[in-house]
């Protein structure tokens, strides 16, 4: 494993100190992606860049499977729970690993990646159109020629949305390392003319009843609709050649609630 650094800009408090735990608690085992990206990378090969890599939940996964991947991510104390991951695994799979702290929207790699991903929602950190146009502009600078770019993105419930939209919430779950008490109070706030939910987190830690530390953050997603995306995209300079139903290679219906586009850089002129 190897490890450089980068200018940040674009961070999120939500993946720093208790949170990045917490967030690794509350998603770090989740793998219904993980089948579908592996048999991409088997089929495409790498190298392949994860962009907003964190924890490493998939990109440990692809390394193991022998591919080269690099991780790039703003968040230090994410980095730091990859490379912690990764001392789990053997020394030829942390070989393959190179964490890059940087700004997704503004970096710069020395290499060129036959797969460049941009996996789970990532794209919703960009929270304006520029955003966004910088994300996959700094993506298609990364691609070999040959190279695919991949964007999964959950499409918005909007009845979910409004019926949520400003309710209180508590979550609980057992920390599977320290048998402790995390309990978060939640709340997210919509706004369906600049798209973006702004979410309000209160986190706590309980040794019984016992209170051990306790932290309070505000983020902002966007949410995004498929033709915005695919315009983007193509305003980018990309051609998409699939588009799937989740990872599950379906196709697009009323009820579908995540998305897949598979891109390849475009011979056209950007508009």
């Amino acid at each position: 494993m190897r490890r450089a650094r980068d200018a940040q800009h674009h961070e999120d408090r939500q993946y720093h100190g208790f949170f990045a735990e917490y967030y690794d608690v509350l998603h770090g085992t989740y793998d219904a992606d993980i089948p579908f990206y592996l048999d991409l990378a088997r089929k495409h090969g790498g190298p392949i860049l994860e962009l907003g890599s964190g924890s490493g939940r998939l990109l440990v996964p692809l390394a193991e499977a022998g591919h080269e991947v690099t991780g790039l991510d703003a968040s230090e104390d994410m980095l730091k729970r990859c490379a912690n991951r990764l001392l789990t695994q053997p020394q030829w799979v942390r070989d393959r690993v190179r964490l890059e702290h940087g700004d997704m929207l503004a970096f710069s790699l020395p290499r060129r990646f036959s797969l460049v991903l941009a996996a789970c929602n990532t794209i919703l950190h960009c929270v304006s159109t520029d955003q966004l146009l910088a994300l996959f502009e700094r993506a298609r600078a990364h691609m070999a020629p040959d190279g695919l770019f991949v964007v999964d993105f959950n499409i918005p419930n909007v009845k979910k949305m409004l019926e949520s939209d400003g309710v209180e919430e508590v979550f609980r779950v057992t920390h599977p390392e320290a048998g402790t008490e995390l309990v978060c109070t939640y709340r997210a706030e919509y706004d369906f003319i600049r798209q973006l939910e702004t979410i309000y987190m209160h986190l706590q830690e309980f040794d019984r009843d016992r209170l051990l530390r306790a932290a309070t953050n505000t983020t902002q997603r966007a949410f995004y609709f498929p033709r915005e995306v695919a315009l983007a995209l193509r305003s980018s300079g990309f051609r998409t050649v699939r588009t799937w139903t989740g990872y599950r290679h379906g196709r697009l219906v009323e009820s579908t609630r995540d998305i897949v586009y598979i891109c390849q850089r475009s011979d056209e002129p950007r508009s």
